[in-house]
């Protein structure tokens, strides 16, 4: 990734600090969170890559998390690994904690974003919650960062973005 790639991805996403965290969803296996503005903007993240949500002292959820079932589901003497389907809504961990995350009513700002010279992404929240997306392909699509109703889209790749 170019030094200019880098500095037009922090630039790119600057709209976004001072936003809240809105949403953590997810369609299949790509991660979506949803930053709001105060003016009711959304700045959306879809994440085709490895990401985690965590703290200084612990990880809270990751995206390898969509494949294993909630803990209710899990404790259940009737559960079956060979009839569980993560994909379906509600039934996966990671669905589990972003349904307790909005429910838990807790606020995040974006107070800093950082892009490392591979793509990963930092967004660090107030609160001391912490986003971490890693660009794990060299070449395809990791992740996108776009405004919605707008027509630009930064998609980018371990290697820069893609046009």
């Amino acid at each position: 990734m170019t030094k200019a790639d880098k500095i037009h991805i922090l630039e790119f996403m600057d709209i976004a600090k001072g936003a809240q965290l809105s949403k953590i969803a997810r369609a299949a296996a790509m991660g979506i969170v949803v930053l709001t503005s105060g003016d009711k903007q959304e700045y959306i993240l879809h994440l085709q890559c490895a990401f985690r949500f965590r703290t200084v002292r612990e990880v809270l959820i990751a995206n390898l998390d969509m494949f294993e079932p909630t803990r209710a589901m899990e404790e259940a003497p009737s559960f079956d690994w060979n009839t569980f389907d993560w994909d379906v809504q509600g039934f996966n961990r990671f669905d589990e904690w972003a349904l307790f995350w909005k429910k838990d009513g807790r606020e995040a700002t974006v107070e800093a974003i950082e892009i490392s010279d591979f793509g990963d992404l930092t967004i660090r929240f107030s609160g001391g919650l912490i986003l971490e997306v890693f660009t794990n392909n060299a070449w395809d699509e990791c992740w996108r960062f776009f405004e919605r109703r707008a027509g630009e889209h930064l998609v980018v790749t371990a290697q820069g973005i893609q046009d």
